[in-house]
């Protein structure tokens, strides 16, 4: 008797024990989902941690536009920095963007911050909230990718974009074309690089594609300007799988020689 007491007694402390780890709380990620209403909620902030009231959240159902214009949906961000977007079950596309001038809509310009949900497209579920946070970056120039960006994808090319010291160089662009002709007009263009000078370039299809990264997209190089190829000659093209994201290193970026090019 003695022995079964024992036994049993240990029987129960381990089940105890396990149960109380299974209760154990998981701790949440940008993309844990809450039970309860419909939609997607998070927390707006700067890169130093700082709340950004008056920012906006915006979700599209497509990326086709380059998530820009008119979004589907949108919420203001609280004084605590906080959002939640009231949405039906779905796929979403999820941008935010602090404006200067306090408005909810219009062009980015010099001095507004943004930021494009790395986990892009979020899947809204019923009954479920789902959580992305942002941490916006200012846009120092008025030049931005318009036509010819993808805004997400399977395909195409990551790295990094740097200036000659090894600083990193946010906002700067990365151009793909068919061929090593960089004179003329590129045939896509990257979103901005964040504030590590981390980009990603999502292109439609596989194939060969050469890659040149600047600060602005429109027209020729300006003498001074940080430019940059993957590497000389047809050494700045890839050979790029369907499905294949890429990883081309570094790009580094100097002032810009007409005739160097």
């Amino acid at each position: 008797m003695p022995v079964q007491t024992g036994r049993l007694t240990c029987l129960l402390m381990a089940l105890l024990f396990s149960a109380g780890c299974a209760a154990a709380p998981r701790k949440a990620t940008s993309l844990a989902a809450e039970v309860g209403t419909t939609g997607v909620r998070g927390q707006v902030l700067d890169p130093d941690g700082e709340i950004l009231p008056g920012a906006y959240v915006y979700a599209y159902r497509s990326a086709r536009g380059g998530l820009r214009g008119p979004a589907d949906f949108a919420a203001a961000v609280d004084p605590q920095g906080h959002y939640f977007l009231d949405l039906v079950e779905g796929t979403y596309h999820l941008t935010a963007r602090w404006r200067k001038t306090g408005a909810d809509e219009g062009p980015p310009r010099a001095g507004d911050a943004w930021a494009l949900f790395p986990h892009n497209p979020v899947i809204v579920r019923p009954g479920y909230t789902a959580r992305a946070d942002f941490v916006l970056r200012t846009q120092q120039r008025t030049h931005i990718a318009r036509e010819g960006s993808l805004a997400s994808g399977d395909t195409g090319f990551r790295g990094q974009l740097v200036a000659g010291d090894g600083t990193p160089l946010a906002g700067a662009f990365v151009l793909a074309y068919r061929n090593a002709d960089f004179r003329r007009i590129p045939d896509y263009t990257s979103l901005p690089a964040d504030a590590g000078g981390n980009f990603t370039l999502y292109l439609p299809t596989a194939g060969s594609w050469c890659l040149a990264a600047r600060t602005a997209t429109r027209g020729q190089p300006r003498r001074g300007e940080p430019y940059g190829r993957l590497g000389a000659g047809e050494a700045a093209c890839r050979q790029l799988a369907q499905g294949e994201i890429s990883d081309v290193g570094t790009i580094v970026l100097t002032p810009y020689h007409p005739a160097a090019d």
